[in-house]
């Protein structure tokens, strides 16, 4: 299991972009399952391990559900491997059979990508790869796009066309809320500064999928790659996730990229289009393993594992007093004081036009059923019907 923080689906090709070349990212697509619309349910990264390692929504009543515990019962440790200092709290109140925290140094850029952040994280994956280890999970966190931005130059510059200004050189993702209209000359430079990580982590993962393709199949590990969550780089006028800064929900932040490659790559080139959730992950892996799910009246996630089963009907993501909700057919962001921005789906993917005034029977009934489901979740209680009318898609 590999997170990859701050790292957008917009970022892929495998998701619809074009401008970057990303060869290992399209075979690791190509071999596996991929989820086309899968969403975080918090942007706060203690409350989504949390979530996760209680294989519930980050909202949920705590029931004293362990992941950790459930698959040591099956004779499977859950080993934790990560970067990110803020995983500490969320580590130590589950039964991990261990966690290693690697250090990080003052951000730097990187004279070759083996001295990178995220090189760490991989070089210690291969080195499990080749291990002779029986079942056991391996959960590398690493703080990617949301730590040091310290790939080698010339990945950025392998972005900029002839007459393109330098790219940046700082290794601190920058952070603002800018106020103004951004330049062009500004936006193509942090485009260039992050899809120099992305090119990083093509690097990183030819590597990982070398060192799978070299086992035999029946020794191959299930590889799930996911994210914790978009980094914002411009779009609604934002500039990367700080704690001391707000932020606003929209979906360049809350849908992540995920792939599940099987061994042999089985499956591959299977596409879900059907929603799904953060909370899906911990069914996902309990599933792999022959483990028991979750003993609860409302289920709380689904293994992505069973193909045949109907995507969720609605998600929601949660950041404060913000909600962010998504069907198949509309995204919805409520904040404030019953406000909302409607957005229409799956066409307008990050949530560039909103339509909030052009329908105006939808908008009620989207802030409704926002608040209505997060109430539900909270008290563990079944979720509201969904209305028709959020299951029709804008003409």
């Amino acid at each position: 299991m590999l997170v990859i923080d701050g790292w957008s689906a917009g970022y892929l090709s495998s998701y619809g972009t074009a401008w970057l070349e990303t060869p290992a990212l399209n075979q690791l697509a190509a071999e596996s399952v991929l989820v086309e619309h899968a969403t975080v349910e918090t942007l706060h990264l203690d409350q989504l391990y949390r979530s996760w390692f209680q294989a519930a929504h980050p909202l949920a009543p705590a029931d004293g559900f362990d992941l950790a515990a459930q698959l040591a019962q099956v004779g499977v440790p859950l080993h934790l491997l990560t970067d990110e200092a803020l995983l500490r709290d969320a580590a130590g109140a589950f039964a991990l059979a261990s966690a290693e925290f690697l250090p990080c140094q003052e951000p730097q850029i990187a004279e070759h990508e083996d001295d990178t952040e995220l090189a760490r994280i991989f070089a210690v994956l291969c080195e499990w790869i080749g291990s002779e280890s029986g079942d056991e999970l391996i959960w590398a966190h690493a703080r990617g796009m949301a730590g040091a931005w310290d790939a080698p130059l010339d990945y950025r510059r392998s972005l900029a066309a002839e007459d393109d200004p330098d790219p940046p050189s700082y290794a601190i993702p920058p952070a603002s809320r800018p106020t103004r209209k951004l330049e062009p000359d500004e936006l193509l430079g942090l485009s260039q500064a992050y899809g120099g990580q992305v090119l990083l982590i093509d690097t990183l993962m030819e590597e990982l999928l070398a060192a799978i393709h070299a086992l035999p199949v029946e020794r191959q590990p299930l590889l799930i790659v996911t994210s914790s969550g978009g980094m914002p780089l411009g779009l609604h006028g934002q500039i990367g996730r700080d704690a001391s800064l707000p932020l606003a929900i929209y979906a360049n932040l809350t849908q992540a990229p995920l792939t599940m490659r099987l061994p042999g790559g089985a499956d591959g080139l299977t596409r879900l289009q059907g929603l799904s959730a953060s909370s899906d992950l911990p069914a996902t892996l309990l599933d792999w393993f022959a483990a028991a799910q979750p003993e609860r009246a409302i289920a709380q996630g689904r293994s992505l594992l069973q193909f045949d089963l109907p995507g969720r009907d609605r998600t929601l993501c949660v950041a404060g007093q913000e909600l962010y909700l998504r069907t198949a057919a509309w995204g919805a962001r409520v904040h404030g004081n019953q406000q909302c921005q409607l957005f229409g789906k799956p066409d307008d993917r990050w949530d560039v036009n909103d339509v909030a005034n052009r329908c105006p029977q939808i908008t009620p009934l989207a802030i409704e059923l926002a608040e209505q489901t997060r109430d539900a979740i909270a008290q563990g209680a079944a979720p509201p019907e969904l209305p028709e009318e959020l299951t029709e898609p804008l003409s």
